[in-house]
């Protein structure tokens, strides 16, 4: 049976995290301030109580056992509206800039202080009063990579080269995985990346073109001296 939400006196947190002794301390201390907690020491321990309960938000530590959760973050998205607070010893834009794109709501730098992680909770958790949130809609932009199309919201065909095609099924087919250049030279072009190649960064700067206004920057992000990542279709 899955649980409702908690109530407003109770929120309901997901601490997912594998230091066990760490997890109880917090769980122990977001008790004392009125929070009811779920633990969970692995990813897939994580994604197992996301089937059954319905958590408030979710303290999520960006290394949970051999996973980066960072990539993941679209797979807790579809199943979660929950905010989601990354708990990470990372101090890198890259990864926080990557983070939010990818569905973060807030970064904590280790060590986080418990008055802190309250804080942040309560101004994340959804007020009493306030209307339940709306369902999130449904993505209407289609990739067909059979028929080798991309159909807009109101059906149409947006026209692309072969390249184009390529780059976004294959970024596409990893949502939220960092695509390197050379990665993308050999799956498109079908030859070595050498230094100096822009093939993949010219094909990307045209797909950006043909999309934007409506997509733009925001499905594709650059990775700054690695590559790129496809965040998926935002909600139209």
């Amino acid at each position: 049976m899955t649980e409702a939400p908690g109530s407003a006196l109770t929120p309901l947190v997901l601490l997912a995290d594998d230091e066990r002794e760490l997890t109880d301390e917090m769980a122990a201390y977001l008790q004392r301030y009125g929070l009811r907690t779920l633990v969970a020491n692995s990813f897939q321990a994580a994604l197992a109580i996301l089937d059954t309960h319905r958590p408030d938000a979710i303290i999520l530590d960006q290394r949970l056992g051999p996973v980066d959760t960072l990539p993941h973050l679209p797979e807790l998205r579809a199943r979660t509206d929950a905010p989601i607070l990354i708990v990470t010893g990372n101090r890198e834009e890259t990864d926080r800039v990557l983070g939010l794109e990818l569905g973060a709501d807030d970064f904590l730098v280790k060590p986080v202080s418990g008055r802190e992680l309250v804080a942040r909770l309560r101004a994340r958790i959804r007020r009493p009063g306030n209307a339940a949130a709306a369902p999130p809609r449904r993505d209407r932009w289609r990739l067909q990579p059979v028929e080798r199309r991309l159909l807009r919201p109101d059906g149409t065909v947006l026209d692309l080269t072969t390249a184009e095609f390529d780059l976004l099924a294959v970024m596409a087919s990893q949502p939220g995985e960092v695509q390197t250049r050379e990665a993308l030279t050999q799956l498109v072009f079908r030859r070595p990346w050498r230094p100096g190649d822009r093939a993949v960064d010219n094909a990307v700067l045209h797909l950006r073109q043909k999309l934007a206004p409506e997509l733009g920057e925001r499905c594709i992000v650059t990775i700054r001296q690695v590559g790129y990542v496809f965040i998926g279709f935002p909600n139209s």
